[in-house]
């Protein structure tokens, strides 16, 4: 667990100008900069926004106080997995950091190419700034843990599923209140969410046609998108260890009734719509365009409706029922997102320098980064609009980051049931993938019998 005493990285330590190579994602293929958020260049732009003006400020900082100099290779789409390997095979060109998707790096975790967390001395993974799902759930039975995130990346919670809605359609239906109030109450439940969803598609008078930018609908959505946030509702994750076994948990009574309940709102309803295809622009453009009264999407698409007359508001998603504590709505972390890494073949002294670094950047992510990104994304907004900041924090306070979707082969079992209109039951979707998610957790647990 997080400890209750902030530390600040040490200081006194001071490695005169030695370089500090890393080697980051860039330009990913959904339009989203997954490097920007580590790394904004040796010059800044005088156009800078004022969170990559945060994020050039943190390196600039880093560099003046450890004397280091940052060395950085983005790699736009993914990092090339050979130079990655070879690197940890060889010893050529040691990078002090790798920062890439999430389901590769447990790649490259799985192969032992990665540094074990516990080797790196000023990294304390038990405070706030790292994410505590990922310290407690994404290491091997022996305790070893070879990625993390946190507030080191704004992206983080830039990647996370969040639920937009357009206040001016929610205003214009009777006796309608708004969403807000329903989080206040702790009651902003899925069934809640349907009915709102039911009386503004009926009040939205679509043309029935099902075409994104043509017709209107209450609820509009993208097939990588609700159909794995839907999971989460239920507080549930893939899998879990319960001593030497592990256990799949993907596979519950209440899991599989959200999946059918959200396939139910899609497909039989006639007031939603699932779009498939992972191109997003027509969902946001539609949105944008008071089209539709809900609309999900990862939080960073908010940038979108910069500069439009647009009067929407932000939600965390609704949780499933009320089983859930209060105040707990789960913010599932795309699987996309940039997890941080140390090659394991790198020398001691690298290892000091990388901890040292990467305890800074996630520190000083805490107190710098992530409240520009909050007041960047709210910015973006038609309105000041308070009741939002609220939900940002909500939002950042229950991300969900699930070992499970980031490295299983179970990951996308119960999205395969959420987007099919006859999408058959979660239990026989994960009994036709455990096989191979078993022989894939073999070998995470085979990593402790490695030096």
């Amino acid at each position: 667990m997080a400890t209750t005493e902030a530390v600040e990285p040490p200081e006194g330590i001071n490695f005169n100008g030695a370089e500090f190579k890393a080697y980051i994602r860039g330009m990913g293929g959904d339009g989203v900069d997954y490097g920007s958020d580590v790394y904004v260049g040796r010059e800044l732009n005088p156009e800078a926004t004022a969170v990559e003006r945060a994020v050039y400020t943190r390196m600039i900082n880093i560099e003046d106080t450890y004397g280091v100099i940052f060395d950085v290779t983005v790699e736009d789409g993914a990092l090339n997995a050979n130079t990655v390997n070879n690197s940890a095979m060889t010893g050529v060109d040691v990078y002090d950091m790798i920062v890439d998707h999430g389901r590769y790096m447990m790649s490259y975790a799985e192969k032992n190419t990665l540094l074990d967390y516990a080797k790196l001395p000023y990294v304390d993974v038990d405070q706030d700034w790292w994410n505590q799902e990922v310290n407690e759930t994404f290491r091997t039975p022996g305790g070893k843990l070879f990625v993390m995130t946190g507030d080191i990346s704004y992206l983080s919670v830039g990647t996370a599923f969040s639920m937009f809605f357009n206040k001016d359609i929610i205003a214009d239906v009777q006796g309608l209140e708004s969403p807000y109030e329903k989080v206040y109450a702790d009651e902003w439940t899925f069934e809640e969410f349907e009915s709102y969803v039911l009386a503004t598609d009926s009040n939205l008078n679509g043309d029935g046609s099902d075409v994104v930018g043509q017709d209107k609908f209450g609820y509009a959505t993208a097939w990588w998108r609700g159909p794995v946030q839907v999971f989460y509702t239920t507080g549930t994750r893939v899998l879990q260890r319960k001593g030497d076994e592990w256990d799949f948990t993907i596979n519950s009574n209440i899991a599989n009734k959200a999946l059918v309940d959200f396939r139910d709102l899609m497909f039989n309803t006639g007031s939603a719509h699932l779009e498939k295809a992972d191109n997003y622009q027509n969902l946001q453009l539609a949105f944008a365009a008071d089209q539709i009264a809900f609309f999900d999407d990862q939080l960073h698409a908010a940038s979108v409706f910069k500069g439009t007359d647009l009067n929407f508001g932000l939600l965390p998603w609704p949780k499933y029922n009320d089983s859930l504590d209060e105040g707990v709505y789960p913010s599932a972390v795309d699987a996309g997102t940039n997890l941080y890494g140390v090659l394991r073949n790198t020398t001691e002294e690298n290892a000091k320098k990388a901890s040292v670094v990467l305890e800074s950047l996630a520190y000083q992510g805490s107190k710098e980064v992530i409240p520009f990104y909050f007041d960047t994304i709210l910015s973006y907004q038609y309105l000041k609009d308070d009741d939002s900041i609220k939900m940002l924090h909500i939002i950042h306070d229950n991300l969900v980051i699930d070992f499970g979707y980031f490295y299983s082969a179970m990951a996308s079992t119960f999205r395969e049931v959420a987007i099919n209109p006859t999408g058959g039951s979660l239990s026989t979707k994960v009994q036709s993938q455990k096989q191979v998610a078993l022989d894939g957790m073999e070998k995470w647990d085979a990593l402790d019998d490695e030096d």
